[in-house]
């Protein structure tokens, strides 16, 4: 079986830590709104990944994080935390909101017929494994702290840029990082937020020194949140382990979300990787343009069902392309990918029914061909 490892950059034979057994952790969904179909496709390609490796013998311990606080709106260090600015234009309390979000995305999980994982960490839950990561990383200097929080100094790290192969001296202010005057370095990026400035208001908020949940909207410089990126490290390493066999999530998470987790997680370990295979799936388009909540370009799994189709025809024909190709979403590819499962659906009915399938069937050809495009990369078209 051969995977395309996205650090590497080319294909590499798959050959796990452990042999019998995968570690594989999912970057989930950050639970302030509906997940739209291009979110759903990054799960559909997991929920493949896993479903094979079971198929081919491996016992696979799967996590999918629910990010319910400190994904910012610039998916970097600055602006508002999603679930909060969601709470506010609903005028409901942020955890409310994460709930009534994380519920739905566990139904239309289900409906996809995507597998439970072992465990849904939520970041909310984690924070002391978090703050024990944020102050090894300040006692070892991979971090440092400045008036409104803990930041990780990439000079600190000088592999940082290799997964998403920007090099340092490219990351100028401005290109996804923000030139704060208290930071090292512009690409310096958020550990901790201080409940100050900008964040003074923040509701969900934690004691540094001890992690516990502060009731309080009060401006306070030793109360504070996660950022993004150290919220997967922590769940990662809690529940995996400190290296772990595959790491997956959209190709928009490749940077800075991904590249971040490398360097904290291995600055914490010592250890010379985080996750072997780096697994990204490409994005959906929509006439052209990516699928995109900031674009209001972007369908809900109750859209398609609105319009008379299953959740399973949408897997079809997410199945049907390449995870590393980028899909362009239209109706009449969906109505495809229906006609597909009724022909699939017919020709099983045929099977059961059938005392004898005739010699002149050859299953075992079959079956070696599904496993050859399969073990290539996860070729899904070749497969089908």
């Amino acid at each position: 079986m051969r995977l395309y490892n996205s650090l590497s950059g080319k294909l590499e034979p798959f050959v796990p830590i452990h042999s019998n057994a995968v570690t594989m952790y999912n970057c989930g969904p950050t639970v302030y709104n509906t997940a739209h179909i291009g979110n759903l496709s990054s799960y559909l390609m997991a929920d493949l990944l896993r479903r094979y490796l079971e198929y081919k013998g491996y016992v696979v311990k799967q996590v999918m994080n629910i990010t319910d606080v400190g994904h910012l709106v610039s998916d970097s260090d600055t602006g508002e935390d999603k679930i909060e600015k969601s709470a506010r234009e609903q005028q409901l309390d942020p955890i409310d909101i994460a709930r009534k979000y994380e519920a739905q995305f566990h139904e239309d999980r289900k409906k996809l017929r995507i597998k439970d994982a072992m465990d849904y960490p939520r970041a909310s839950e984690y924070i002391e494994e978090q703050l024990s990561m944020i102050k090894t990383m300040l006692r070892k200097k991979f971090a440092y702290e400045t008036n409104d929080g803990m930041y990780f100094d990439v000079m600190m790290f000088p592999e940082y840029g290799k997964l998403s192969k920007n090099k340092l001296e490219d990351l100028h202010a401005g290109a996804r990082v923000e030139a704060r005057e208290e930071k090292k370095n512009p690409a310096d990026f958020s550990l901790w937020k201080k409940c100050v400035g900008e964040n003074s208001h923040h509701i969900l908020r934690w004691d540094f020194e001890t992690g516990k949940r502060v009731q309080s909207t009060e401006e306070d410089s030793s109360v504070g949140f996660p950022g993004w990126h150290i919220e997967c490290s922590a769940m990662a390493s809690a529940l995996l382990g400190k290296q772990i066999d595959i790491h997956t999530g959209g190709e928009d998470n490749i940077f800075p979300h991904h590249e971040c987790e490398i360097a904290q997680s291995r600055a914490v370990s010592g250890k010379p990787f985080f996750a072997k295979y780096w697994i990204h799936k490409r994005h959906i388009f929509v006439d052209g343009v990516k699928m995109s909540k900031s674009l209001k370009n972007f369908y809900t799994l109750s859209d398609l069902e609105k319009k008379g189709f299953s959740p399973i025809d949408f897997r079809y024909l997410v199945l049907s392309i390449h995870y590393r190709q980028n899909a362009n979403f239209t109706w009449k590819g969906l109505q495809d990918g229906q006609k597909a499962i009724n022909h699939l659906q017919i020709f099983l009915t045929l099977v059961q029914q059938a005392s004898d399938i005739g010699p002149e069937v050859d299953v075992a050809i079959h079956r070696s061909n599904f496993e050859a495009s399969l073990d290539d990369d996860l070729n899904t078209s070749g497969a089908l």
